[in-house]
């Protein structure tokens, strides 16, 4: 072996020994023996031409080759650049982490000597699915919505759950739609799923016993006549579309006790005339009822026929039992049988007292057209006197109660007998109030004596 040939082979075996001691051979060339030494002529990037996600790394590796066909590792040692920066950032040891979509060019330098890769940067990609729920555990018939919450390689994340694929372990227990809503459908537990491609999140969802959900007060709105009652009820609905009564059970309140009383067994009974609101509250639900107490009149039909036959009167006897402390005015307003008003008048009843008036002598006796009426219908209102402590029945408030009893003549032209049945109770409404007023102060205009008529006795 000559000089030249054994100095070459002693420098690659130094290169060999000093790489695997860790050592160096001296600067960009591999030193050898008798002062020879190789010469760093070209630097290797690897790997060329790759494609990464934006946000994703990759290392890269430096080989120099020198020029007498011998190889080292570099990558530490070289001065690592990407360009544009906008597009991947490399650090010192060669790692690369892409930053934005583009081509970037990755160098690596040593002493004088160069080389180069590209990289091409694309979107970010999904590398992970979070499933989250409002709550972990849903009554059964509830349904709630499930979010997707997809982590993406560049470190963002974004709400995803409009474009996974949902599915349910056990839809028999949880059903979910595309939409990612679930709704309880059995008791148990089961695994709802999102999946993108390859990628999949999941989450645990307990279907527990079913809960009620809403109270409702039946019937929801009424109108009771004063002096009645009603009894409502409370029922509960769940989630799962089942109903329980839950009246006896229920706390029931008025908020309005002046005009309806509530018992504690949700039965309501009406005081003064207006508007209250039942509530009843159970299961930490609450629920309500409005009613409307409206006034109540009585309602007397009569006939003269038999009256003028057999020379008996009749009579309407009125009571105030006391259902409204204090005095009623009973309002009287006489019709004839074509509905027209004959007579009208205000008359005082004190609180349990009793007054009748007789059909002949106070109810017919002072008719505005001069004609006693031959058939008819008598309206008694009762009613709060005024301020004044008047009975005026051209204007007044309706309230309380009065109990009526009117005595009929029957008979055939020879034999006859005086029956006496209850009055017939009816509602009052606004408008008939008003046209009752308007009605009766049209004949207190008209008429001195005429159309007014008396209160009888009271006992």
């Amino acid at each position: 072996m000559n000089h030249s040939a054994s100095a070459r082979a002693t420098g690659v075996l130094c290169v060999l020994m000093s790489c695997a001691l860790g050592l160096s051979c001296g600067g960009g060339t591999n030193t050898m023996p008798g002062g020879g030494a190789a010469k760093l002529t070209k630097i290797a990037v690897n790997p060329d031409n790759k494609s990464i996600a934006k946000g994703a790394a990759l290392q890269f590796s430096a080989t120099g080759i020198f020029d007498d066909g011998t190889q080292r590792d570099l990558t530490s040692s070289v001065s690592w650049q990407a360009s544009p920066s906008t597009v991947a950032n490399i650090s010192a040891q060669g790692d690369l982490t892409g930053v934005g979509k583009g081509v970037a060019e990755v160098s690596a330098a040593y002493q004088g000597v160069s080389g180069s890769a590209s990289v091409t940067v694309g979107s970010a990609t999904l590398v992970s699915i979070t499933v989250s729920a409002h709550e972990s555990s849903l009554p059964l018939g509830e349904s709630e919505p499930m979010t997707a919450t997809g982590s993406f390689s560049d470190g963002t994340t974004q709400n995803v759950t409009q474009s996974v694929t949902w599915s349910s372990s056990g839809p028999q227990v949880a059903s979910v739609n595309s939409t990612g809503m679930v709704e309880g459908k059995g008791l148990g537990t089961a695994t709802i799923t999102a999946t993108v491609g390859s990628v999949a999140g999941t989450a645990k969802l307990t279907i527990s016993p079913a809960v009620a959900v809403v109270l409702n007060v039946t019937p929801a709105t009424t109108s009771l006549l004063l002096g009645s009652s009603s009894q409502f009820q409370a029922i509960a609905t769940f989630s799962d579309g089942t109903t329980q009564d839950l009246t006896a059970t229920a706390t029931w309140t008025s908020k309005q006790p002046g005009v309806v009383s509530v018992s504690a067994a949700g039965l309501a009974a009406t005081v003064h005339v207006g508007t209250a609101e039942i509530v009843a509250e159970s299961a930490g639900l609450t629920g309500s009822t409005a009613i409307t107490v409206t006034p109540l009149m009585i309602v007397s039909y009569f006939n003269h026929a038999n009256a003028a036959s057999s020379g008996f009167d009749s009579t309407i006897r009125l009571v105030d039992p006391g259902f409204t402390p204090g005095d009623l005015c009973a309002m009287v307003y006489v019709f004839d049988r074509t509905q027209e008003l004959n007579e009208c008048c205000g008359c005082k009843i004190s609180d349990s007292g009793l007054m009748t008036l007789s059909l002949d002598h106070d109810l017919t006796a002072n008719p505005l057209t001069g004609t006693p009426p031959f058939a008819g219908t008598i309206e008694i209102v009762p009613a709060d006197p005024s301020q004044s402590g008047q009975c005026n029945a051209g204007s007044f408030s309706p309230n309380g109660a009065l109990h009526g009893w009117e005595t009929n003549v029957q008979g055939s032209s020879s034999t006859f007998q005086v029956s006496e049945i209850a009055s017939t109770t009816d509602s009052l409404s606004t408008t008939q109030a008003q046209v009752l007023a308007t009605e009766c102060t049209m004949i207190q205009q008209l008429g001195s004596s005429a159309g007014r008529c008396s209160c009888g006795s009271s006992d």
